[in-house]
């Protein structure tokens, strides 16, 4: 048995500009005995942040339990056990930082630094054999921004925008800063503004304080740099500050964390055709998220009524223009991404929704032929002409890009010859549709549970764990990029939605047909022997009937739907079992027919499951009487 503690860490440059705490040592503390932990535990972490000396480190060194590294988005993960000898009681939780993120390179190597977070008792709950607990924190501003000054950091965050409604991000800018002094203009860096317009611009105190005298004179004597801007557009300068702006208040003398908010009057929000986006999957849309009518936090469509999974092929729609509107010969290329949330310890769990996001997104090409547009022609007839525009896998650049720009469509003449005509934007007319997503081709990634299903003699029986599909929770991501200069112009995300592509499980028989099944029913009782297991079933019920309709409805017999949510446990209704067989033949559910009429009868169990446009299914077993 282990304890498994995990989790994200992050620091707030301001509140808009959160950054992981990349690569950074985490260290786990056991309490010391002059500690009161239960204060400790239950105080705020603005509390108990210190940036530890030397000798404080050294002198909690031997309370040290376990130490890791977090990755590149600053996930941590430790396992703790017998090793340790740990039972699961309250740490204290430092970070140790040999540097900070994206700190400019200096005359000498940074010094690392050790800070003391808080302490917590972990919330342990049981998975499987171990005990596992998250505990994600980001550190505010201005204890962040602390740790930072003591590496000698500066770091700009800001966001450019139209000045004009609706303020459209302004992505594959090039944006400079400069600090307005009175002898030269010190120029602090350089940054390209990604899909949401914001950049982020790292520098050093000797990037404004040297002159062209230093080291003999260095004249920046106040605290920080007058800050001021310029931006360009391709070859184009959108925005054209001067040093008045760095002597305004809130630009004068900027510390170690600055957020700004710029805007570019020469730069005019595109029209709804000009902007990227994606809207749907289907006809559900993505946002907001989530909402009452599209996707639930857990990933199901249309409402809680209806939570719907997805089958199939499935269509993802919005608008990807032809070209980049604020550079107009640039063509677009558009791709989505895709990550699959897991469980807690890693194993299948069909008894739980998965609730471990997933650690980074992959380029999604698993796609089907996607009718993207039309493009319009002179036929040989001399006569105005369409032809669809299909993209499919053969589409696809590497890193699963798609740019519909300039794809060569084969086109009928009417004449008994074709042509080859490019997409260009005077020719081209789009639909609503960006990809098909091939999701048999990602489910399939996963062995079915059950491949051959359920034989019929074991109808009755409840699956077990490993035979049972779970849930198949998945994150998509969409991006678009100028395909010139590869910047970024929009991105967007669906959190979380459940593709499945699992059989129903099924099986249907009665007790008294297990020997011969041609043996009339002799008896006043029949015994049905019953399975259905599937993650999304919307309802079942078994029926008994003749010529002259139902005799037996459900209920009494069997029955059972799915209850909306909440609670979210609503969404784990998988169907029932009536079983197992018995060696007496009189296993299962049992249905009086004493006072049945002579007759042919049947057994018939039918069900829905919730997968979008999904209809009725049913099996069935006849008898004599």
């Amino acid at each position: 048995m282990a304890y498994i503690l995990r989790g994200k860490l992050c620091g707030l440059i301001c509140a808009e500009c959160p950054e992981p705490l990349s690569h950074v040592i985490v260290r786990l503390y056991r309490p010391r005995a002059s500690q009161n932990v239960t204060a400790l535990a239950v105080a705020s972490a603005k509390e108990t942040f210190a940036i530890l000396t030397d000798e404080e480190v050294q002198a909690k060194a031997p309370s040290l339990l376990a130490e890791t590294r977090t990755d590149d988005d600053g996930n941590y993960s430790f396992t703790l056990g017998d090793k340790e000898q740990y039972q699961g009681e309250a740490v204290e939780v430092d970070v140790l930082c040999p540097t900070v993120p994206h700190l400019k390179g200096g005359p000498k190597d940074p010094v690392p630094l050790q800070f003391s977070i808080t302490t917590i008792q972990p919330r342990w709950r049981q998975a499987d054999n171990d005990f596992l607990a998250v505990w994600d924190y980001c550190l505010p501003q201005r204890f962040w921004c602390l740790v930072r000054v003591r590496f000698g950091a500066w770091t700009i965050c800001g966001r450019l925008r139209t000045c004009d409604a609706p303020h459209t991000p302004i992505a594959g800018a090039t944006v400079r800063a400069f600090d307005a002094d009175w002898l030269q203009d010190d120029a602090l860096g350089v940054a390209v503004t990604d899909a949401s317009g914001r950049f982020r611009i790292d520098y050093l105190t000797s990037d404004f304080t040297l002159t062209p005298f230093s080291p003999f004179i260095n004249v920046e004597f106040a605290s920080g740099p007058d800050v001021y801007f310029t931006a360009q557009l391709g070859s184009v300068t959108i925005l054209s500050e001067t040093q008045a702006n760095g002597r305004q208040p809130g630009r004068e003398n900027v510390g170690h964390c600055f957020c700004v908010e710029l805007c570019s009057k020469d730069v005019l929000p595109p029209d709804v055709e000009g902007v990227p986006h994606w809207q749907q999957v289907e006809v559900f849309d993505i946002h907001p998220f989530p909402s009452l009518a599209g996707f639930s936090a857990q990933g199901y469509a249309g409402g809680a009524g209806a939570s719907y999974v997805f089958a199939g092929g499935v269509t993802l729609k919005g608008n990807c223009p032809l070209r980049n509107s604020a550079i107009p010969a640039n063509p677009l290329e558009y791709r989505f991404l895709i990550g699959e949330w897991s469980w807690p310890g890693g194993s299948d769990d069909p008894a739980a929704i998965p609730t471990v996001s997933p650690a980074s997104l992959a380029p999604l090409t698993q796609i089907l032929g996607t009718h993207v547009g039309y493009v319009f022609y002179t036929n040989g007839l001399g006569l105005g002409d369409s032809a669809p525009v299909i993209i499919d896998a053969g589409d696809l650049k590497p890193g699963g890009w798609i740019r519909v720009d300039g794809k060569s469509v084969t086109v009928d003449m009417r004449d008994g010859t074709t042509a080859i005509v490019n997409v260009a934007p005077n020719i081209f007319l789009r639909t609503f549709d960006l990809l098909t997503v091939n999701t048999p081709a990602i489910t399939s990634l996963h062995p079915a549970k059950l491949p051959g299903g359920l034989p019929i003699l074991d109808a009755g029986r409840s699956l077990t764990a490993a035979e049972s599909e779970p849930i198949r929770r998945y994150r998509l991501g969409f991006e678009v990029r100028d395909g010139i200069s590869l910047a970024l112009v929009a991105t967007d995300g669906l959190d979380s939605i459940v593709f499945d592509n699992s059989p129903v499980i099924v099986a249907l028989d009665l007790e008294e047909l297990r020997s011969n099944a041609c043996n009339p029913i002799a008896g006043g009782v029949v015994h049905i022997l019953y399975t259905i297991d599937h993650p999304h079933v919307r309802f079942f019920n078994i029926t008994i009937s003749n010529n002259n309709g139902i005799a037996h409805p459900p209920p009494p017999l069997p029955s059972a739907s799915f209850t909306p949510p909440p609670p979210p446990n609503n969404y784990l209704f998988r169907g029932g079992a009536g079983g197992p067989h018995l060696s007496g033949n009189n296993g299962g559910f049992p249905v009086n027919v004493a006072l049945d009429p002579p007759c042919a009868y049947r057994v018939a169990i039918a069900w829905q499951t919730r997968h979008y446009l999904a209809s009725s299914h049913s099996i069935d077993r006849l008898y004599c009487k």
